[in-house]
């Protein structure tokens, strides 16, 4: 466990936690780094809620956005998405009057512990509480805006591949699984930063009145950024929504011109079909049956018919 003790400087406390007693006097506030064993060590110190406790416990197969107001404390689980079950990042955050803790329930990378050793470094001894947590918050988006910049890019390639024909046929099997795994992707992001902003707004409201005064705009301003992040990802979804249209139009222009091809080679046919329906009916009163020029006759004809029906075509375009 590490914990930042802010005062006139900030001082790092690692391996145990600090002197409690000092905190509103020595001490304005505590950040601390732990994991769910370290929490447990220190929970009955800050009459933490037993029900948090056990959400930390279960890990992350149940782990979901979300944040309880309770009398002395805020408590906040965080699911960072990257795309895949495997590999996120989950996190517990507790904001109490003079505390503020980040609990490590998964952090595949150690980017939740180095994102918050970031988030003091750069923070001078002054910074309030409300804007330290915001400032962590913020790390929990980071680099997000250019993630969603670059799925734009890549649909706006996709779009002009479908409207060039590129995708190949013996690719609409991988192009329909691409449009589907981007599809989940963007759910994810939709509801990641949609819960951010709630947690974000409730946290900012203060209803247990945890925050000094003007601490909670830097809150709000983090709900603003991930309000944009989720308007972004709603953008987005619209666009692979039209290019799904774009993408089902060609493949209904590609069937069209398959259908096309049949009802012309039908059209062809069908007059032959009749000429020789007719002459096949040998009733012994047909004079061209006993002509010896009667099979050339009906050769003639026959390519006569399939010439004008082809030139007719032709002139409409149809062919």
């Amino acid at each position: 466990m590490i914990f930042y003790c802010f005062s006139d400087k900030i001082h790092t406390v690692s391996g145990v936690m600090p002197n409690l007693a000092l905190l509103g006097k020595e001490i304005r506030f505590l950040v601390g780094s732990l994991s769910v064993a370290e929490l447990e060590e220190i929970a009955p110190h800050l009459s933490l809620p037993a029900a948090t406790l056990q959400q930390c416990r279960e890990g992350v197969r149940y782990f979901r956005n979300s944040l309880e107001l309770e009398e002395h404390c805020s408590f906040a689980t965080v699911k960072r998405t990257g795309g895949s079950e495997e590999g996120e990042d989950c996190v517990a955050l507790y904001l109490l009057k003079s505390c503020f803790l980040v609990v490590d329930i998964r952090d595949s990378d150690g980017s939740t512990r180095k994102g918050l050793e970031g988030v003091v470094k750069r923070c001078q001894p002054t910074v309030s509480k409300g804007q330290l947590v915001a400032a962590f918050l913020d790390t929990l988006i980071e680099g997000d805006g250019k993630l969603l910049e670059d799925l734009e890019f890549a649909f706006s390639s996709l779009e002009e591949e479908v409207l060039r024909g590129e995708i190949h046929r013996g690719n609409d099997d991988d192009f329909i699984i691409r449009l589907l795994h981007h599809k989940q992707y963007l759910l994810l992001l939709h509801n990641y930063y949609q819960q951010l902003t709630e947690i974000a707004s409730s946290l900012a409201e203060d209803e247990n009145r945890l925050l000094q005064k003007g601490e909670a705009r830097h809150l709000r301003r983090f709900a603003d950024r991930a309000e944009r992040l989720f308007r972004t990802v709603s953008t987005l979804r619209e666009q692979l929504g039209q290019l799904r249209e774009a993408y089902q139009s060609v493949l209904d222009l590609r069937l069209n011109a398959i259908m096309k091809t049949f009802t012309v080679l039908s059209a062809i046919f069908l007059p032959l079909s009749l000429i020789v329906g007719w002459y096949g009916m040998n009733f012994t009163a047909m004079p061209e049956l006993d002509w010896r020029f009667g099979y050339p006759m009906v050769a003639v004809l026959c390519g006569l018919v399939t010439l004008i029906c082809i030139k007719i075509f032709k002139k409409h375009h149809w062919m």
